[in-house]
C-alpha cells in the first residue's frame, strides 16, 4: 500500500458527515498554506484536535451517564440477584419494572450511554474516510496530483496507466481513477484505472515535471516518513530502518492502551468485578492495542499518525473531563436529568392534550348534530322531507321536475 489518498468522494450514510469534515480539513490546509507550510502531517494532527474538541460536549455527557451508572449499578445488581432464580414471566416483568424504577429515580434511561456512542460512531468513521480520501475533500491537494498527470505525455500515459489519451482529454472519473491508481488504492474505486505492471508512484513522479513531483513528495514528508506509504513498505523499500518504521505503530498502540487504562481507572464502576463481561473486556483492552500496531504497520503512515494523535488527545481529554466531573455532584446530575425528563413529559402531555381536545370537540359537534336531529317529531321529519322533494322538483331539467310534469299530465287525462 503506497498511499492513503483517494480522489473520489464516496457517498452513503457517511457522505454528509465526511463532506462537513472535509471542509474543516480543507480550511486547515489553506490556513497552513497561508503560513507557507504545505504538509499533510501537520494538517492531520490539527484536524484530529479540532474534531475531537467538537466532540468534547458529547464525551462529557457520556461521562455523566457513566458516573450515574456507577451509582445505580449496585441497586440494579441487587434487583438482578433478587430475581436470578425466578424465571417465570411474572417475576421477569416485576424485575423489569423495578429496574425501570431505578432509572426513573435517577432521571436516565438504559439507552442513555448508547445514544452518545451512536452519535459519535458515524463522525469517527467519516473522519477516517476523509483522511483516507484527502484529495477528494481538499482541492489544493488534488490539484497537485493533477499537475503531475497533466505533465505526462501520451507515451507515459500509455506506459503507466494503459490509456491512449492525455490527461486533459480524460473524463473526471478517469482523472480521479488515475489519482487513485497513483496513490495505490485503485481497487477501492472499482479499479476504473490501474497502474501497469512494474509502475509505482515514484516511477510516475520521476517522469513528471520536477516541480510538481517535488510538491507531492513534500506534502507527504513528515520528519522523514512518507505519510503516503505504510511503515512496512518503507522498510521493505529500504528508505527507513526498522526502528524508525516501528515508531508510529508502537506509539499508536501504546497511546491506545494508555487511553483505555486511564479511562478505566478514572471511571471505576462499583461492582464491576462481579460483571461476567469484565474478564472479556480485559482481554479486548489488550488485544485492541495489538491490533492497532498491526494495522498501523500495513496501512499508510498517515492513518497511523491520525490513530496516534487521536489516542493522545483522548487521554488529555479524559484527564480534563475527570477534573471537571469531580466538581459535579451526582445529585446535581440527577436533578438536571429529572428536570429534563419532566419537561419532555410535559410536552408529550401537551401534544396529547391538544389531540384529545380536538377529538372531544369533534365528537361533541357530532353529538349535538345527532341530538338536534333526533329531537324532531315524526310530523316535522315528514314536513322536512316533503319540502326537500319540492325543492328538487322545482329545479328545471331535473328528474324530479320531469316526474312532476308527467304526474300532472296523467291527472288531467284522468279528469277527462
Amino acid at each position: 500500500m503506497e498511499n492513503f489518498i483517494l480522489a473520489t468522494q464516496t457517498g452513503g450514510i457517511l457522505g454528509p458527515f465526511a463532506w462537513i469534515l472535509g471542509k474543516i480539513l480543507e480550511f486547515i490546509y489553506d490556513g497552513f498554506a497561508a503560513l507557507g507550510i504545505y504538509n499533510i502531517g501537520f494538517c492531520i494532527i490539527l484536524f484530529t484536535i479540532v474534531v475531537r474538541m467538537l466532540m468534547l460536549p458529547m464525551q462529557i455527557k457520556q461521562q455523566k451517564t457513566m458516573k450515574l451508572n456507577s451509582v445505580m449499578s449496585p441497586e440494579i445488581q441487587a434487583i438482578q440477584k433478587k430475581y436470578q432464580n425466578r424465571k417465570d414471566q411474572q417475576s421477569q416483568l416485576a424485575q423489569q419494572e423495578e429496574i425501570k424504577a431505578v432509572y426513573d429515580k435517577y432521571g436516565t434511561s438504559p439507552t442513555g450511554s448508547c445514544l452518545q456512542l451512536i452519535i459519535q460512531i458515524p463522525i469517527l468513521f467519516a473522519l477516517y474516510r476523509v483522511i483516507m480520501n484527502i484529495p477528494a475533500y481538499v482541492q489544493p491537494v488534488k490539484d497537485l496530483y493533477l499537475k503531475v498527470l497533466y505533465g505526462l505525455d501520451l507515451s507515459h500515459m500509455k506506459q503507466f496507466f494503459g490509456l491512449d489519451k492525455l490527461a486533459k482529454d480524460l473524463s473526471t472519473d478517469k482523472l480521479n481513477g488515475c489519482i487513485d491508481a497513483m496513490t495505490g488504492y485503485a481497487s477501492r474505486t472499482s479499479g476504473t484505472v490501474k497502474l501497469t505492471k512494474g509502475t509505482t508512484i515514484d516511477t510516475i513522479l520521476n517522469a513528471a515535471d520536477k516541480g510538481a513531483a517535488e510538491n507531492i513528495r513534500s506534502i507527504n514528508n513528515f520528519f522523514g516518513l512518507n505519510l503516503g506509504m505504510s511503515p512496512g513498505d518503507m522498510f521493505k523499500a529500504g528508505t527507513i530502518t526498522l526502528i524508525v518504521a516501528l515508531i508510529i505503530p508502537i506509539l499508536a498502540g501504546l497511546f491506545q492502551l494508555l487511553s483505555v487504562q486511564l479511562s478505566q481507572r478514572l471511571n471505576k464502576v462499583a461492582g464491576a468485578q462481579d460483571n461476567p463481561m469484565a474478564s472479556s473486556m480485559k482481554v479486548m483492552n489488550f488485544l485492541m492495542p495489538l491490533m492497532s500496531i498491526y494495522m498501523c504497520w500495513i496501512l499508510s503512515a498517515g492513518i497511523g499518525l491520525y490513530w496516534m494523535a487521536g489516542s493522545l488527545i483522548m487521554m488529555l481529554q479524559q484527564v480534563f473531563i475527570n477534573i471537571h466531573m469531580k466538581k459535579i455532584d451526582v445529585n446535581d446530575i440527577v436533578e438536571a436529568n429529572k428536570e429534563k425528563a419532566a419537561k419532555k413529559a410535559e410536552k408529550r402531555k401537551e401534544k396529547k392534550g391538544i389531540y384529545r381536545e380536538k377529538v372531544l370537540e369533534a365528537s361533541q359537534t357530532n353529538t349535538r348534530s345527532m341530538t338536534s336531529n333526533s329531537g324532531m317529531t315524526a310530523s316535522e321529519k315528514e314536513e322536512k322531507i316533503r319540502k326537500a322533494k319540492e325543492a328538487m322538483a322545482s329545479k328545471e331539467g331535473s328528474i324530479a321536475s320531469k316526474a312532476k310534469l308527467v304526474n300532472e299530465y296523467n291527472k288531467k287525462n284522468d279528469k277527462r
